[in-house]
């Protein structure tokens, strides 16, 4: 195993690593059927759809993390303008990535006093 593959996987746990070749396993069986890959597909044809599985396993990957930092804001916010309390919701839009197109969740709040939207800071 070369030193780049060695140092992409002693990021993960042996039990993720476990379940990324469970993965494989399971898209192998699903696109070549039980009996596995036919012996002439070709390295190219391998490799061409392990690249199309990273970059749909990139983009639900950004999309969860994403999201579970979304969520973490759940508790009332008070409005930049007027000061008062409003609270969470999600705005979704449509975000390029490296990997294709993902779904951004924002946490977004509603003031109804003053008719406005705001995203809160980091701060």
């Amino acid at each position: 195993m070369s030193k780049a593959v060695e140092k992409r996987r002693a990021r993960f746990s042996p039990e993720v690593l476990a379940k990324m070749q469970e993965l494989g396993r399971m898209i192998s069986a699903e696109t070549y059927g039980e009996g596995g890959p036919p012996v002439e597909l070709t390295w190219n044809e391998i490799e061409e759809l392990g690249h199309e599985i990273g970059k749909l396993t990139a983009t639900e990957f950004d999309q969860t993390v994403q999201r579970q930092q979304a969520e973490r804001y759940d508790t009332e916010q008070a409005c930049p303008q007027c000061g008062k309390g409003c609270h969470p919701g999600v705005k979704h839009r449509d975000l390029t990535t490296r990997d294709g197109t993902a779904d951004l969740s924002e946490p977004e709040f509603q003031c109804v006093a003053c008719e406005r939207s705001f995203f809160p800071s980091t701060d």
